[in-house]
């Protein structure tokens, strides 16, 4: 019989050596000491396509294409040791999702993130949120659960690409990203995808370090990585 992601508790074995925060429990996945930013942006699903290993993987695609990765990680970990560093998986966080799925999606985004560090693979935590729910604090003595498990003044990725086109899109990046800098004050943000201003401008005189990568569809065609 095929394996089921909840027949052990959804692998909780991946988790027990983990500290975990909050009222929630989520997984701390720790900051990266160094990363080589100027390196290029890999999608997960091109990994067989390529022999450059110093490229940086990313799961800023349809969740369906890295299915693999969260039903089975173990199988997926000698491919990723291969490359310089891997950005923490992107489980998506619809803002019009259930505020029960959101919140699953966080576990399992720091649940992968945190084993894959076990394994020796430098990992850049990748922050995601949903509606205004996950970025604003439901508990006033902890940070709202999209920030949950990670270290403050680090380098962290998010992405954009395909969810930052509406004005209500754009205002739930906006609001989420204001609070992501307010929580974390982190030094290097990656930003993968697009930085349009009416959404970015306001934080150029945050002290954010902003490294821009265009999604990788566009750059094979011609555009450039690693931006600031």
């Amino acid at each position: 019989m095929k394996k089921n992601i909840i027949d052990d508790g959804f692998n909780a074995e991946l988790v027990e050596t983990a500290t975990f925060a909050g009222f929630l429990e989520i997984p701390t996945v720790k900051n990266a000491t160094y990363v080589d930013l100027t390196k290029n942006l890999l999608p997960f699903d091109q990994l067989s396509k390529t022999d450059n290993f110093s490229e940086i993987v990313h799961f800023y695609i349809h969740d369906k294409r890295f299915k693999s990765l969260i039903v089975n990680i173990k199988d997926n970990v000698e491919k990723l040791r291969k490359f310089k560093a891997v950005i923490s998986v992107d489980c998506s966080l619809y803002y019009d999702m259930p505020l029960v799925l959101q919140m699953t999606n966080v576990y399992l985004n720091h649940q992968i993130g945190h084993y894959l560090q076990t394994q020796g693979i430098t990992v850049i935590p990748n922050v995601r949120w949903g509606d205004e729910r996950s970025y604003t604090r439901i508990l006033p003595d902890e940070p709202p659960f999209a920030f949950l498990g990670y270290e403050k003044h680090g380098i962290y990725a998010v992405g954009t690409y395909g969810c930052c086109q509406s004005r209500e899109e754009k205002h739930h990046i906006r609001e989420g990203l204001r609070s992501m800098i307010k929580e974390l004050e982190p030094e290097t943000i990656l930003v993968y995808g697009p930085m349009p201003a009416s959404v970015f401008d306001e934080f150029k005189s945050s002290g954010v370090h902003f490294v821009h990568y265009e999604n990788w569809t566009k750059t094979k065609r011609g555009g450039a990585y690693g931006k600031r």
